[in-house]
């Protein structure tokens, strides 16, 4: 069986979208422009998106919490080279890009528990 190498990082904190996408930007020197609110980095298109269902109250207080987290930033793998441990190291990466005061960020992939 395949493993599902698209995956999502759930974002919340007080990051605008231009602030988030320079972070990525920032510690991903590698990321290339792609479109306003998203860049190819490593084989994969990264998208940020305003997560529809966030929710500051239920972020902060519900045992699934990431689920109303406020920005959705979504990796599709573009190039044929990318595998599993590709992604799971670029997952890691990001999370140290993204992470920080007021910022907390969640892997949610098919490979997440490796992560």
């Amino acid at each position: 069986m395949q493993t599902t190498l698209q995956f999502l990082i759930m974002v919340d904190g007080p990051l605008t979208e231009a602030e988030l996408l320079d972070r990525i930007r920032t510690g991903l020197p590698d990321a290339v422009p792609y479109r306003r609110d998203s860049v190819d980095v490593r084989g994969n298109l990264l998208e940020i998106n305003l997560n529809e269902g966030a929710d500051p109250q239920l972020a902060a207080t519900d045992e699934d919490d990431y689920l109303y987290f406020r920005w959705r930033v979504e990796l599709t793998p573009m190039a044929g080279s990318v595998d599993e441990g590709h992604q799971i190291v670029l997952a890691r990466e990001l999370l140290r890009a993204i992470e920080g005061p007021q910022v907390r960020a969640t892997v949610c992939a098919a490979f997440e528990d490796r992560v």
